[in-house]
């Protein structure tokens, strides 16, 4: 048999082994995932390795431990399908980042960065929902994993944080279209889960059914307002009429502002939705 021949055969019994294994030890073990995560990731991740240079005795080692850890992955409920409508960052790191990027690692340095995307995968997987959606919003652009713990943690504090810049007199009022995310979207009431991130209920949507979570928007409010998707809340909630001056003064001077549905402040951003629009409206510090 050619050594090419003998590669192959062994790894697909490791394969095979694999899963055996995982459907013995998980109850929740999806076979048609698996089958995808061999036929999309893996083989994208052994082209790439190819592509790269890397021997096979090497290249054979790194995919054996992406199987294994993809295999955990998917037993544990980590790895979504792409019908599950939801986000993780783990689905993203398993699915996209370590098959693109891992490759462009230098040799000695990507077993160690596996490790640690396992770690961090797993880690955020007890984290709030909105910290998840940051997470995948800003690793869809990674363009190296290298100190991405730094980076992610980085943008994640900066959204946990208090910001060193309270709203005062003077402020900076910018609008942001919740229908760019979903198109029958309609804001209603409002809360913050952070600092500088509001969730935002639909109010047509606003109680669960058929499964589904309540509608809900998350919005990271820094400087270029991002929209982080659904945030998996079901908090019931009332409309908040907090007094907000900047609120008053965009009505005056904004033709798009007005008929206020609900308005909400903390010590550092104001926000508030309308009767008859899908936008959002921000008030950050100037």
């Amino acid at each position: 048999m050619a050594e090419g021949e003998s590669g192959r055969s062994a790894m697909s019994a490791y394969v095979d082994t694999l899963e055996k294994e995982a459907r013995a030890r998980f109850v929740r073990w999806d076979r048609a995932l698996w089958s995808g995560f061999l036929g999309g990731p893996v083989a994208r991740l052994g082209e790439a390795l190819a592509a790269s240079g890397t021997d096979a005795a090497s290249g054979e080692e790194l995919l054996r431990n992406y199987l294994r850890l993809g295999a955990e992955g998917i037993g544990l409920g980590y790895l979504y399908p792409a019908s599950a409508g939801r986000q993780n960052f783990f689905t993203l790191a398993w699915s996209d980042l370590v098959p693109r990027l891992l490759p462009q690692l230098p040799r000695e340095k990507r077993a160690a960065a596996l490790a640690r995307m396992w770690n961090l995968s797993e880690n955020l997987e007890s984290a709030p929902p909105w910290v998840q959606r940051l997470f995948c919003r800003m690793g869809t652009d990674l363009r190296s994993l290298d100190d991405i713990e730094g980076h992610l943690h980085a943008v994640a504090n900066e959204a946990m944080e208090p910001p060193t810049q309270a709203l005062g007199d003077t402020s900076t009022a910018l609008w942001v279209d919740l229908s760019q995310e979903d198109s029958r979207f309609m804001p209603g009431e409002l809360h913050f889960l952070a600092p500088t991130v509001v969730c935002v209920h639909d109010r047509h949507r606003a109680t669960a059914a058929g499964g589904r979570d309540a509608a809900t928007q998350g919005v990271w409010l820094a400087k270029k307002p991002m929209l982080l998707g659904s945030m998996g809340c079901n908090e019931r909630l009332e409309p908040a009429h907090t007094p907000v001056k900047a609120i008053t003064s965009l009505s005056q001077r904004d033709p798009r502002a007005g008929d206020w549905y609900s308005t909400l402040r903390n010590e550092w951003r104001a926000v508030a939705t309308m009767h008859t629009s899908q936008w959002l409206a921000v008030i950050l510090p100037s």
